[in-house]
């Protein structure tokens, strides 16, 4: 899972280096929704879920949006340990409807604000608006995750695949919304002719292989991972193999995209990479200790 979530980027930025990046998101979403399409009768006769797959869907389309809006003007390097403000940003939005905030995820916040600027100035160009728009993903994901717990809790037993199924077609109505007001005229056109939608495919060279990838393996796959194939990995554990993902992804972009840092790049996402760990890591098991 993490190899996938590693190379999600690097494919990313490769494609949108080639192709508009709203159509590219609109097409991989679509895709990713296509392979739960058995699920979704179900998931539409249940209307417990309309409700929390709407939701989610919004929170994880904003999230891979400015993603993918992001990684227009910010190296996937860069965005892929950005990226890994979400183990910050889960335990802050617990504390503050919850328990409070502890001093350590406060510390951990401070420390990966402070990585993000150094990795802005260290890391190519200064901080802009690609840092900004990864900042505001992984807050959006963030703010995914929590509200997947709260959900999770109340899901009835095999439910979870309708639930994806309907999450997924939020999350490519939100892309759908997107592309439209970007590029409202050719959206317009395919929808009041849909028979021109194949020739239009073929006339801008669609990625297919990229949309593909990025749909079913590092959207659909690493969904169904997280579902059930973690649920027996204690935190500690999963937190450091999450932790492997920016690495991964930074060393895919240096060997494919020839992205390279400053020392002071380096010191950032050092910086980043352990204060997210510190958050998940010590943050669970201060929340052992205590319970």
């Amino acid at each position: 899972m993490v190899v996938l979530c590693a190379t999600n980027m690097v494919v990313i930025k490769y494609s949108e280096a080639h192709f508009d990046a709203s159509a590219f998101s609109l097409g991989r979403f679509c895709i990713a929704a296509l392979a739960f399409a058995p699920f979704l009768s179900e998931g539409l006769a249940d209307k417990a879920l309309w409700a929390p797959a709407a939701e989610l869907g919004l929170w994880m389309g904003l999230g891979y949006l400015t993603q993918a809006q992001g990684l227009l003007t910010v190296d996937a390097s860069r965005a892929a340990f950005i990226s890994t403000l979400t183990v910050v940003v889960v335990p802050i939005l617990a504390g503050l409807t919850g328990k409070g905030v502890r001093a350590l995820t406060w510390a951990s916040a401070l420390g990966a604000v402070l990585g993000c600027a150094l990795l802005g100035t260290g890391g190519g160009s200064g901080f802009g608006t690609g840092d900004l728009l990864s900042v505001l993903s992984a807050v959006f994901f963030g703010i995914q995750v929590f509200r997947t717990e709260h959900v999770a809790h109340k899901l009835k037993p095999g439910k979870q695949l309708p639930l994806m199924a309907l999450t997924l077609s939020s999350v490519a109505a939100v892309m759908l919304v997107s592309a439209a007001f970007v590029h409202p005229a050719e959206v317009q056109r395919i929808l009041s002719a849909p028979a021109s939608f194949g020739a239009a495919l073929r006339d801008q060279g669609v990625p297919w292989w990229q949309m593909l990838y990025t749909g079913v393996l590092s959207t659909d796959a690493v969904l169904l991972i997280e579902v059930f194939a973690l649920n027996d990995v204690p935190s500690t554990d999963a937190a450091i193999i999450y932790s492997m993902e920016p690495v991964l992804g930074a060393g895919l972009a240096w060997a494919v995209l020839g992205e390279r840092w400053g020392p002071l790049g380096w010191l950032g996402a050092g910086i980043i990479l352990t204060s997210s760990l510190a958050a998940q890591i010590f943050g669970s098991s201060c929340a052992e200790k205590s319970s």
